[in-house]
């Protein structure tokens, strides 16, 4: 009986934030059910927050967004890749947070750093943090309080690798959560102990971190690992499980060819990340990329945030965008970066993974801003109960998002296409009951 009333008490608020073209996506678990209003913020009293992202071209909104969350801690951070416009408000935002405990990533080695500055530099926004934490990411998100930084192994175009996997690794909630007085379970500010996220795997230590000199841990997790969230010891039924994609090998490979050529062998990503501090280093960083590549999305890590199995009972959970509001829509969220789905074989392996998931999913997250040239109807059908596709957008000049993406979603009478841009008005949540 306790149990029940405890887990009742347990909800989720999901919310994409209105940063304009970018993205900035925040989610919290809270004690009890929050207020009832449109305020775009995180109310109280949560006890785990995590983000996904945090960037934008129209760097007003953000700013506001960020000042919004100031002095909330988040557990984990998620960041799908490293283009300015997801990333270019990391140093605000955790600078402004009262800690973040751990940050999530996709694997980036020497030649992936090398690949993101030179990338930058092609693209005219190479800024000087990035090439700050290309040269030393423990030291530069230590100083920043992140305690720990998580890389995920990453996926490739080569399905042949014998590296792709089918799905998360599986996490079973506990059906009973910790006998006691009611009372003394939901009261905030009690002694019970706090939350923490628990991976399905272990990790292997890539360096052990010092907190006298502020150095983060840095960890490296198998693909398939899942997060899943506990409380007083007992697994809750929601999860956070991410999906990475890198480039394909050949292209690395060439990548590295032409890395050599200019900077010679055996360099690592501080050595890069030097090189990238000088005119003449930045004219061979983007001779390298313009040599290899046509497109700048070239990592990207999705996220699932929602419950690990289906729930038991009927749904309750309420979504507000603007002027409607919505009930009974599935709790699960998948975030998708710049995630390129138009390549048949990265689609394919992106639905086949979170196929587990696909019945409590309600939100979609577009890839890439809602863009045409990163979009593929399959995405609509994977998710059968799908309520909206969300496109995190703001003023640009790469018609994101498209009409192409727009017509598609509006032929599928149950999706709504939900835009969510600079202004504030704009703003999607969700949330209800972990069950």
């Amino acid at each position: 009986m306790w149990g029940l009333l405890f887990m009742d008490e347990i909800h989720f608020l999901q919310i994409q934030r209105p940063v304009g073209q970018g993205g900035f996506h925040t989610g919290s678990l809270l004690w009890r059910a929050f207020p009832q209003r449109l305020a775009p913020v995180i109310t109280g009293p949560q006890f785990f927050n995590w983000a996904y992202d945090c960037g934008s071209d129209q760097l007003s909104a953000l700013a506001t967004q960020i000042e919004e969350v100031r002095s909330v801690r988040f557990d984990v951070l998620f960041l799908s890749h490293l283009d300015s416009d997801h990333v270019v408000g990391l140093d605000q935002l955790l600078l402004t947070a009262s800690g973040v405990d751990q940050l999530v990533l996709p694997y980036l080695g020497d030649d992936d750093w090398a690949l993101h500055l030179s990338a930058a530099v092609s693209d005219g926004r190479l800024f000087g943090s990035l090439v700050d934490l290309a040269a030393d990411p423990a030291g530069w998100f230590g100083a920043r309080g992140v305690g720990r930084v998580v890389y995920i192994e990453a996926g490739d175009d080569n399905e042949d690798s014998g590296e792709a996997i089918d799905g998360p690794d599986r996490v079973d909630p506990d059906s009973h959560m910790p006998e006691g007085d009611d009372e003394d379970l939901t009261r905030v500010g009690d002694d019970r102990l706090p939350p923490e996220t628990k991976w399905s795997r272990p990790p292997r230590a890539i360096h052990q971190g010092d907190r006298s000199s502020g150095r983060a841990q840095v960890d490296l997790l198998g693909r398939g690992a899942v997060a899943a969230v506990r409380v007083n010891g007992k697994t809750l039924n929601w999860v956070l499980s991410p999906f990475a994609f890198k480039p394909p090998a050949q292209k690395m490979l060439l990548f590295k060819q032409q890395l050599e050529h200019h900077f010679g062998a055996g360099r690592t990503a501080k050595d890069y990340a030097e090189a990238a501090r000088s005119a003449v280093g930045r004219r061979s960083l983007r001779a390298c990329y313009d040599a290899v590549w046509r497109t700048h999305n070239l990592h990207s890590m999705a996220l699932y945030a929602g419950p690990a199995t289906v729930p038991s009972g009927k749904l309750r959970n309420t979504a507000w965008h603007g002027r409607f509001v919505r009930r009974m829509v599935q709790p699960g969220w998948v975030s998708t970066g710049d995630f390129d789905a138009s390549v048949q074989v990265r689609r394919d392996a992106l639905l086949r993974y979170y196929s587990t998931y696909a019945p409590m999913v309600g939100q979609l997250g577009l890839p890439h801003h809602g863009s045409d040239l990163s979009f593929n109807s399959a995405l609509l059908h994977a998710f059968p109960d799908l309520s909206c596709a969300i496109a995190a957008v703001g003023v640009n000049s790469h018609g994101h998002p498209g009409l192409g993406v727009q017509t598609a979603v509006a032929a599928w009478p149950s999706i709504e296409f939900v835009r969510v841009d600079e202004f504030a008005s704009s703003v999607y949540r969700i949330g209800g009951p972990v069950l």
